[in-house]
């Protein structure tokens, strides 16, 4: 039963893969956005490890691949002066992203961070005037 919920899951997600970018306009020059590719790459492939229950000796089965996604998304609500993009990257354990918000003091806060086994995540912020 947990394989087919694994492929299964695992289909789901492909199949979001796939979509294309899409764009909403919500009139009054007011928009959102958003786009995904992923979430995984390169060849699939089963691991077996033995089921910690011990009323149950048999063993379960999943699957992995490489993580490897992109994603963007924005809004920006004229009327309510929501105004932010987000972007992130993976390749394997390596994040990459960068978000932008506009502050209710009409400042543009920056954040770009990355992720990895070695540094960890490491951010950096900025501000700028919108």
């Amino acid at each position: 039963m947990k394989s087919q919920l694994t492929i299964t899951f695992f289909s789901y997600f492909l199949l979001i893969g796939l979509v294309s970018a899409q764009y909403h306009d919500v009139g009054d020059d007011s928009f959102s956005f958003h786009r995904f590719s992923g979430p995984v790459s390169g060849e699939l492939t089963e691991v077996v490890y033995p089921n910690r229950n011990p009323n149950r000796r048999r063993l379960d089965v999943d699957y992995e691949a490489k993580p490897d996604y992109a994603y963007i998304y924005g809004v920006q609500d004229n009327d309510s002066g929501n105004s932010q993009t987000h972007k992130e990257t993976r390749d394997g354990d390596k994040v990459h992203g960068e978000y932008r918000v506009l502050q209710a003091d009409g400042m543009v806060r920056i954040v770009r961070y990355t992720a990895d086994p070695i540094t960890g995540f490491t951010a950096t912020v900025d501000y700028t005037p919108a």
